[in-house]
Order: structure tokens, then sequence, then C-alpha cells
């Protein structure tokens, strides 16, 4: 790494530490690696904890990613567990509310992903609101907008692929792929993922 290069990085490090301060905190446990664009928005009215969870000296860590005009937005405290992996990509927005995404998550944010309050996401999910390769067919979108509800549980090595939503309440089971929208208050399993169960609650994250 060149003069140039290190001093890019200090003051997009610069930059990004002066936003975050005018909105709220962040949390960057051990093993947080930041790769920040100078136009990156980057808006915490709570709390962002990144590599959280993680044991001493287990050499896990946890990339954020944001490109150009990018912008994530916390509105509540939330955490990011170890292993996390999350890009922004240019002109892209990610609004997280409350909640937590366990160990090895990876969110893949082209346009729009918006996870809600009360968050409950497990070990090894993935998040992407893009097919990253296009088709051609009539009527394909290789990028529609992820939304999930408030108090949604998503359970170990799921899939949210791109233009669902996912109501409040929902359940998510483990190694589901989610590729329509889920109602508020259901389980959905299977790959293709299926509703199995509806009014339903569960002890949601605090």
């Amino acid at each position: 790494m060149n003069v140039r290069q290190l001093l890019k990085l200090r003051l997009g490090w610069l930059f990004w530490f002066l936003a975050v301060k005018k909105y709220g905190k962040i949390i960057p446990y051990k093993g947080s690696i930041f790769i920040l664009d100078k136009t990156a928005a980057v808006k915490v009215e709570g709390s962002l904890a990144t590599n959280d969870n993680c044991l001493k000296k287990n050499g896990r860590t946890t990339i954020l990613r944001v490109d150009n005009h990018a912008e994530i937005h916390v509105k509540g405290n939330f955490s990011i567990y170890y292993g996390g992996d999350v890009i922004c990509f240019k002109n892209s927005k990610l609004t997280l509310g409350s909640g937590f995404c366990n160990s090895n998550v990876k969110i893949r944010c082209t346009e729009s992903i918006t996870i809600g309050s009360g968050a409950a996401i497990s070990h090894d999910v993935t998040i992407m609101d893009s097919d990253a390769h296009g088709l051609t067919y009539d009527g394909y979108h290789m990028t529609k907008p992820v939304t999930i509800g408030n108090n949604v549980w998503i359970g170990s090595r799921a899939m949210i692929l791109k233009g669902v939503h996912i109501g409040d309440g929902a359940v998510i089971a483990a190694g589901a792929v989610v590729t329509r929208d889920v109602p508020a208050n259901a389980m959905a399993a299977g790959v293709p993922a299926r509703v199995i169960k509806e009014n339903l609650n569960w002890g949601a994250a605090q």
C-alpha cells in the first residue's frame, strides 16, 4: 500500500467516524474491517456493533463495505456477529432496525434491503436483493427490493432472495430458500419456501 492509498484509507475512516458521531455510536469489536467510499453514508441513530460475540484470538472478522453513494441507516441497536460479510453496492440502501445477525451472515445490497426491529437472524443466513447476473426473458428484473418486517426470526442457513417481503412476526425455517412473500405471523420452510403454519407467535428478540 502506497502513501496515497494509506492516506485515502485514513481519511475514509475519519469521514466515517464523524458521520457516525453525528447520529449515534458504533461498537467495532476487534476483527472489524471497514471498506468505505468517501461518498458513503453511515447513519446510526442507536448503535451498531460489528464482529460482536467474537471470542478472543479466534481469528474471525466481520467486513462492512459501503460503496460510492451507498447508505447504511441503523434506526435502533443492531449487532452483526463474527464472520459477517456485508456489502452495499453503488447507490444502494441498507436499513437496519434493531436485533442481531448471528455468525457468518452474508448481506448483498444492490438496491434496497430493509430489516425491521426485533430481528433474530441465525447463523449462515444469506440476504440478497439481486441475482447478480442477468437473464433474458420477458418481465425479468435482476434486482428487486427486500423487506423483512418487525420481530422476524430467520433460521440457520436460510436464504432470502430478491423481491421478497416477509411480514411482521414471521418465522423462516432453517435451510429455507425464500423466493416469494411470507405473510405476517406465518412460518415458511422448504426449497423453495412455502407457508406451513399460520397465526403463530414466537418469543421475539428484545
